[in-house]
């Protein structure tokens, strides 16, 4: 009997514990983060990455895993960081770098001259097919003075130079007897930023963990998880729920998540616009009255109020956040009338079946957009419908990014901008020999307009303040009387971030929301 009642008895206690594990009461279960108050933030990523290498892509990532010789402050202006100082001659010519001794890669390796000329040389070498190759074409040369000094050499003065002295800084060793395409590098890489590579689940998660050794303000949070979380709406219910720690937000989804009590949300100005992209290899588009006619039929207006509810302004110049802004040019405002009126003038008639036709071509085209991303699709679906007003025939494909070639589509919503220099994503976007087929640049649509190369050209290379402003003033002018997209507006960054996280510094951010985890180092966690 004895044996029978403590066996019973211990029958019960199991049934007690499985009940009190099993959550009878419907309460959600602290998770292993959660109980445990892990010092780690978990950012949700709106896509995965190919590779690491700043030279080769961008990321979300280079503040965390890379410094520079300079820096973006909260005003998005370069500051020395790896640099001590730059002397710049008076002829703008020759600039003299020193830097910081104290600085070493996350291998222990310490940073010197060799790795910036490194860096450079590699983003200016054919072989490596690195998008930024623009950013110093006007580098002559280098020479190392020693470990810790080095100057450049420009042919021509080059006023965006410091903003460009912001790329990450690659370690030299780490490429030898390796070509920069195929390295390990790019999918374990080595900086010398506040945080260190850990390890990488494809498909699932990139963990960085906080790097000791860092010259600079060294992180309070231990590690930084990136989720790949490609649904938007995945991304909110996850930061509601708490599985992740801060998501860039869709607008419709801003109202229902101010109202979660654990989450402080971020309204943020950016330079981020978005519009369509015209494929100057289709026939449709060298003609500059169907391309005007576009811009004239979109309602900007119904854009900003029923897609982003607000978070946002109307667009209609790249440059319409940047202090050389040309308030002046052509704002295609809605205008139907005006739209026909170019159209009947460049010989599209208007056929029974309500388009438009002209030598047996039907005004036809399809704006392709990535499906993960609801407001482009959003915006693309809601002006190809507005565009019947106008007799096009507007078709939406909305593809996954692997099914996606920009180059090859007719039309594409873009997202663009930059807080930045104006010849920041200016020259890369518009400069003929930019064009993607020729190089690695941005010029997806192949836009050639021998005014805009001379203008681009005059802008980087021009030192006055007063005189850059005209010069990108005439550029956007130029821009809008011979349109490579058409633009509809300029989104507001929205962030959820959990409310016990402190230490964001706000500034203007570049396009998808870029930017805002510029000094995550500085972040805390009040309750860890």
């Amino acid at each position: 009997m004895k044996k029978f009642s403590v066996l019973i008895l211990l029958m019960v206690l199991a049934v007690v514990f499985v009940g009190c594990s099993s959550n009878q009461g419907g309460e959600k279960q602290p998770t292993a983060t959660s109980s445990a108050q892990a010092n780690e933030l978990v950012f949700a990523s709106e896509s995965e990455f190919a590779g690491l290498n700043p030279l080769l892509e961008e990321t979300n990532l280079d503040a965390f895993l890379f410094r520079g010789l300079m820096r973006f402050d909260e005003h998005n202006v370069p500051i020395n960081d790896i640099a001590q100082s730059i002397k710049i001659s008076d002829d703008q010519m020759t600039y003299t770098i020193s830097i910081h001794r104290d600085v070493t890669f996350h291998d222990g390796h310490p940073l010197t001259v060799d790795d910036i000329m490194f860096t450079i040389n590699s983003i200016l070498d054919d072989a490596n097919g690195s998008y930024l190759k623009s950013d110093f074409s006007h580098v002559a040369s280098m020479e190392k003075v020693n470990d810790m000094t080095m100057t450049i050499q420009l042919d021509e003065p080059f006023t965006p130079l410091l903003d460009k002295l912001t790329v990450p800084i690659l370690p030299k060793h780490a490429f030898e007897g390796q070509e920069m395409r195929t390295a390990t590098f790019n999918q374990q890489p080595i900086g010398a930023g506040p945080y260190m590579f850990e390890q990488w689940d494809k498909g699932t998660s990139l963990t960085l963990k906080a790097y000791p050794s860092f010259f600079g303000t060294k992180a309070s949070i231990e590690k930084v998880i990136f989720k790949f979380i490609p649904d938007s709406n995945v991304r909110a219910l996850q930061l509601k729920s708490g599985e992740v720690d801060i998501a860039l937000l869709d607008p419709n989804q801003v109202e229902e998540l101010s109202k979660v009590e654990h989450l402080k949300l971020y309204e943020v100005e950016s330079a981020d616009y978005r519009g369509v992209l015209f494929n100057m290899k289709y026939p449709i588009w060298q003609d500059v009255a169907v391309r005007k006619a576009i811009s004239y039929g979109t309602d900007r207006a119904g854009i900003v109020k029923g897609i982003l509810h607000g978070y946002g302004t109307e667009a209609y110049s790249p440059l319409q956040k940047h202090a050389f802004v040309n308030a002046n040019i052509e704002h295609y405002k809605y205008d139907l009338d005006k739209a026909n009126e170019l159209l009947d003038q460049a010989g599209w008639q208007l056929a029974e079946d309500g388009f438009r036709y002209k030598n047996d071509q039907k005004l036809a085209f399809t704006i392709t957009a990535p499906i993960t991303d609801t407001v482009r699709v959003n915006m693309a679906n809601y002006v190809a419908e507005g565009y019947k007003e106008i007799g096009a025939d507007v078709q939406v494909a909305a593809l996954d990014w692997s099914n996606i070639v920009i180059e090859e589509t007719e039309a594409f919503m873009v997202g663009w901008g930059s807080p930045y220099d104006a010849d920041h994503h200016t020259y890369s976007l518009f400069h003929s020999g930019e064009s993607s087929l020729t190089s690695a640049g941005y010029n997806y649509g192949s836009y050639n307009n021998p005014k805009v190369d001379a203008l681009l050209e005059e802008g980087r290379t021009t030192v006055d303040p007063e005189k850059r402003k005209e010069v990108y003033g005439a550029l956007q002018e130029e821009l809008a009387q011979n349109p490579p997209f058409a633009y509809f507006a300029y989104v507001d960054a929205v962030y959820g971030i959990n409310q016990q996280i402190s230490g964001v510094k706000e500034r203007i951010l570049g396009h998808h929301g870029a930017g805002f985890l510029w000094n995550v180092e500085e972040w805390k966690w009040h309750d860890r």
